[in-house]
């Protein structure tokens, strides 16, 4: 018989303002996922292999914004709070990490210099911390309402998207943080990655034309280079270092798009749950959050068939993966 979470989460709520750290209790041994909600106040946790929901529960707010920094531990923020907080997948520890303020829409973390990077869409900066000593290094001035940030695998540049009147990306370089060069891209712009020759940019599109495609750029001049057709307003990307395809989420046509790293070629097309919004990996299957379905999509990274579609709480989005401990 499984354990259970044992430790009510609502405990540790009510105190969570003032507390340096708190404790919740995971099942023993259990690789799980970890799932944020944006409907409700709410944080769940999965069995990766039964894909069973463990425990879900009330958090103390919404979570906009997460990144793995170690195996098993996720940074967590949500654009109208002070701190960025630390959760432990394996021993259940919640702890503050760091405190700077409201405004955090995302975050990258650089495992091999220990860097981590935070779009301030309250100051308009990208932030970059070491993450050792909790120092912050500089604050970059960009444009308006940043919203994502991508780190060149080359440690070359830093990009980053930001979704003001005009949606703009700001090109930084890594070696002295200063700003390169800034280009505009498409309408209401959700989100970017640099896969070393492009720089791809996602998005609603006009309000009078939906985009059905996601664009890629020159990445110092800004030059469109080419486009992807995909579905219906595509507003999330996706891509690590395993296989040969890197994947788009379209949330008006609630589908997942898998393109060939070298051709661009679409080559497969999965449905999800309705509105999705948000996805992650591991070396066996790919999970996508549906936010009006309020379901999480396990998919088969090698066949891209669906195995499951677990329920949850209202308006899942974000997904952290818990790795297996070693004994």
């Amino acid at each position: 018989m499984k354990k259970i979470l044992i430790m009510c989460l609502l405990f540790f709520i009510l105190a969570l303002s003032g507390c340096k750290q708190l404790h919740i209790s995971l099942p023993d041994k259990q690789p799980l996922l970890m799932v944020t909600h944006l409907k409700e106040k709410t944080i769940t946790f999965i069995e990766q292999e039964s894909f069973d929901v463990v425990y879900s529960d009330e958090f103390p707010f919404e979570i906009h914004s997460l990144e793995t920094i170690a195996p098993n531990q996720v940074a967590i923020a949500g654009k109208l709070e002070e701190e960025v907080l630390l959760v432990d997948l394996t021993s259940g520890r919640i702890e503050t990490w760091l405190e700077l303020g409201q405004g955090i829409t995302s975050m990258n973390y650089d495992k091999q210099d220990q860097l981590l990077f935070l779009t301030d869409a309250k100051d308009h900066q990208l932030h970059v911390y070491q993450m050792d000593s909790k120092e912050k290094l500089i604050s970059i001035d960009v444009e308006v309402n940043p919203i994502q940030a991508n780190l060149d695998k080359s440690g070359e540049f830093i990009f980053v998207l930001s979704s003001g009147e005009t949606p703009m990306v700001t090109v930084i370089d890594r070696k002295n943080y200063k700003v390169q060069t800034t280009f505009p891209v498409l309408e209401l712009p959700t989100d970017l990655f640099y896969d070393g020759h492009y720089l791809w940019v996602a998005g609603h599109g006009d309000f009078t034309n939906w985009n059905e495609s996601i664009e890629a750029y020159h990445p110092l001049t800004g030059e469109k280079q080419k486009d992807v057709q995909v579905g219906l307003m595509p507003i999330f990307m996706y891509e690590d270092e395993l296989g040969d395809h890197f994947y788009v989420l379209c949330h008006g046509s609630s589908d997942l798009y898998a393109i060939d790293r070298n051709t661009y070629e679409v080559k497969q097309r999965v449905v999800v749950g309705d509105n999705p919004h948000y996805m992650n990996g591991s070396d066996r299957h790919l999970y996508v959050t549906g936010l009006d379905g309020n379901n999480l999509t396990v998919i088969d990274r090698n066949t891209y068939e669906v195995l499951g579609n677990v329920d949850l709480a209202s308006g899942p989005f974000g997904v952290a993966i818990g790795e297996v401990e070693n004994d």
